[in-house]
């Protein structure tokens, strides 16, 4: 098994609540999907310690190595608390857990806190207008550069081939009455020597899984977009515009990239610490029912419902006992849409109608609490579009 340890020249740019001494960032890299004929080969972490983000990679030579490598990722990681993966709680922990079992290591995450980058930001990829949620996708996005470029994929072939020129390179060492045990350098690329095949080819597996992990510590702030769902705003300001409600407000944290996401009707636009939604309006008469139908009566002349003290008043020939359907009032004014009944009174066009509206008034547009319940019920109607 070889061991390769190298400083990295990173910045961590998300505040995590954990302390960074406390992160592991991990991958594995395996021959294929199923733990039972398939085989792990490395495994490679980051970590913070003296005051700089360090690489620590586990590579095994041969099949017969792997244990050797899940038994060094499991004493290391004790000293931490959260663990950062890509898709981690898909693929990697299963598979590693599933290869603990099939091997009789007594191993398990219990003491370590999942953090999955990729579940993380996958609600959100639409209005990132993301074409995938792969890695390198939010790597393109940051605009953050790796100098690999191989996939998974294609590093199955690459490992293949490392055994093989390995295997052959011994022999031939051996031929050469070298000693049979002579293996390679933990770190490649610091041998002045020019490499051998299998040198070049494990350098290629060790890059790959080295800007994988680097990549991982650079999307962090990918992670600043959640936050804009999740975390609470401050509304700056919301007035009518020409057909629009323009609701104005700022985030707590900047975001890294600037954004814009439109539907039919409204238009999300954010840079670093400002945001603005743009919602078109509705102008004409919408109805409001009224919830205790069975205490109104429906008036078909005048279209509207009225509640039974009054109705006394009303004869029986131009009245009806309301139905759910038929209990409303009806309302001329400014609107805009709401998906889901967040805030209230709103008003429908129809009874069955899944979509309703809230007026616009004064008062509406200075109700700062109502108006970031909005912002938050508009952009989470958005990111499940």
């Amino acid at each position: 098994m070889i061991t390769r340890q190298l400083p990295m020249d990173l910045d961590l740019q998300y505040p995590f609540t954990y302390d960074r001494t406390k992160i592991l960032f991990f991958d594995i890299e395996t021959t294929g999907f199923s733990p039972e004929t398939t085989y792990l080969y490395l495994i490679g972490c980051i970590y913070y310690k003296d005051s700089s983000f360090q690489l620590i990679q586990w590579f095994s030579e041969g099949i017969d190595e792997e244990a050797c490598v899940i038994q060094a990722f499991f004493e290391f990681s004790k000293n931490y608390e959260a663990l950062i993966h890509f898709n981690g709680s898909g693929f990697d922990i299963p598979y590693l857990l599933r290869k603990c079992f099939l091997l009789k290591l007594p191993y398990a995450f219990d003491y370590l806190q999942g953090i999955d980058l990729y579940k993380k930001i996958y609600p959100y990829r639409k209005i990132l207008r993301l074409p995938n949620c792969k890695q390198k996708t939010i790597e393109a996005f940051l605009h953050i550069s790796r100098k690999d470029t191989l996939d998974g994929g294609d590093l199955i072939e690459v490992y293949q081939a490392f055994l093989g020129k390995r295997r052959y390179e011994i022999l031939k060492r051996k031929h050469r009455h070298l000693t049979s045990d002579e293996r390679l350098p933990a770190n490649p690329s610091s041998s002045n020597a020019m490499p051998s095949e299998s040198e070049t080819l494990l350098q290629q597996i060790l890059l790959h899984n080295e800007d994988d992990i680097k990549g991982l510590v650079q999307i962090c702030p990918i992670l600043y977009y959640a936050d804009l769902f999740e975390k609470p705003i401050r509304i700056q300001k919301a007035n009518i515009k020409g057909t629009a409600l323009i609701i104005e407000f700022e985030l707590v944290t900047a975001l890294p990239v600037p954004i814009q996401y439109s539907t039919d009707i409204v238009c999300f636009t954010a840079q670093e610490t400002q945001a603005a939604l743009s919602i078109e309006l509705f102008e004409g008469e919408l109805k409001y029912f009224y919830e205790n139908y069975k205490d109104y009566y429906y008036l078909p002349a005048e279209d509207r419902a009225i509640h039974k003290s009054l109705a006394a008043f009303v004869d029986k020939d131009y009245r009806q006992k309301a139905k759910p359907a038929t209990c409303y009032t009806r309302k001329k004014g400014i609107f805009v849409p709401q998906y889901e009944p967040v805030i209230t009174p709103y008003f429908q066009q129809k009874y069955s109608d899944k979509i309703s509206f809230l007026e616009i008034h004064t008062d509406f547009l200075l109700q700062e609490e109502n108006l970031e319940r909005y912002v938050h019920h508009i952009l989470s109607h958005m990111m499940k579009g």
